[in-house]
């Protein structure tokens, strides 16, 4: 092949291989920039539901409490009152833990703070070597005005901590305050809330308890002292004979309140 055809063969393909490439381009506006090709459309997916949060259940730490058993013994006045702390038993709410004879003795000095029922567990079992129980174990509960403002308290005997007392008072706000004693010193609770504290054999002190400024108060009504050869009997702090001492007795230990067990039996007085 002469050299002038070789030339004439090669333009010829080159010239047949850019018209292809230009044909597999867009057509395009002379001075426009090139167009991108489009995205390729992504289906919306609809966005996931929330779910709701849930509110915490409050721990059960009385699970051997049979309310509904307990409001069918109760007298409607008692089961009125008992009906007002069951938000407290329940964990629903919270009360406000005070100072009181036992709780800051002797000088009250009790930082007040608030608690719930497990609280009230951790609180009796402070100091014990083994660790707290999951739950309480009530004894016994009482209904009852003993600090004479018209409005009854809630008592319970708790076998924790080698038993002890809790007992609730509950202002006309409906706020909730509560103390405890150890059980030897509030023994013998009486209708009129007159009771009890142990000193040792022998050795029995009788008060009656108030709430007042934020915390609970009780007055020392009279003391008897056993010795083997009689005894010393005091009165509002004076010293008295024992038969004017007997007197008082009778005329204040009107009779135990009424003990409830937990499963809503009511317990005989004296024991």
């Amino acid at each position: 092949m002469k050299r002038h055809d070789l030339r004439s063969a090669v333009g010829f393909l080159l010239a047949a291989g850019l018209l292809t490439a230009c044909g597999a381009r867009t057509e395009e506006t002379p001075g426009q920039a090139p167009t991108e090709p489009a995205a390729p459309e992504v289906a919306e997916t609809e966005a996931p539901e929330e779910t709701p949060a849930t509110e915490e259940v409050p721990r059960d730490m009385l699970p051997g409490l049979d309310i509904a058993a307990l409001e069918n013994t109760m007298p409607e006045e008692d089961c009125g009152a008992f009906a007002a702390y069951l938000p407290v038993l329940r964990g629903e709410q919270t009360f406000r833990w005070v100072a009181g004879p036992y709780d800051g003795y002797p000088d009250y000095n009790w930082e007040p703070f608030d608690a719930d029922m497990t609280a009230v567990r951790d609180q009796l079992w402070r100091g014990f070597e083994q660790g707290p129980p999951e739950t309480l174990t009530l004894d016994r509960l009482a209904v009852r005005d003993i600090d004479g403002d018209g409005t009854a308290e809630l008592v319970l005997l708790f076998q924790d901590g080698a038993y002890n007392y809790l007992v609730l008072h509950r202002e006309k706000d409906d706020d909730v305050y509560g103390t405890s004693f150890y059980v030897r010193w509030f023994e013998g609770l009486q209708k009129n809330g007159v009771y009890w504290g142990a000193g040792g054999a022998g050795d029995s002190t009788y008060y009656r308890m108030a709430f007042r400024n934020g915390l609970f108060e009780q007055e020392e009504l009279g003391r008897r002292v056993e010795w083997a050869n009689g005894c010393t009997c005091t009165l509002g702090g004076e010293t008295v004979t024992e038969a004017d001492f007997d007197a008082w007795y009778t005329e204040n230990m009107v009779g135990d309140v009424t003990w409830y067990a937990p499963d809503g039996s009511v317990i005989p007085e004296n024991q």
